[in-house]
């Protein structure tokens, strides 16, 4: 089954969300965020036919339990550089 564009973008929009969320709970050394987005990108990514986004999720996870700062900030970045790559998909309806 085919996932609706309405529903990708809704989750890509969630994505963009949840990379400013990370980026300032890094700034305060706090975790929880990075370990929970990571975990809930790993299980649903895909879902939303987003795979590459999938292993990225599971990376943020490992590297958050870790407390590796740097190793979360290149992959937000990584995420935010897929979510990018996508963006030409929905012309108009993702902003950053």
């Amino acid at each position: 089954m085919q996932v609706p564009v309405e529903l990708k973008i809704k989750y890509l929009k969630r994505r963009i969300q949840d990379i400013e969320d990370l980026r300032s709970s890094l700034e305060l050394d706090d975790y929880s965020v990075a370990m929970k987005l990571g975990h809930q990108v790993k299980g649903n990514a895909v879902t939303f036919e987003f795979p590459q986004m999938a292993n990225i999720g599971l990376e943020i996870e490992s590297a958050a339990k870790k407390k590796d700062k740097e190793r979360v900030k290149i992959l937000v970045e990584k995420m935010e550089s897929v979510i990018h790559s996508v963006k030409e998909n929905f012309p108009g309806q993702l902003s950053f």
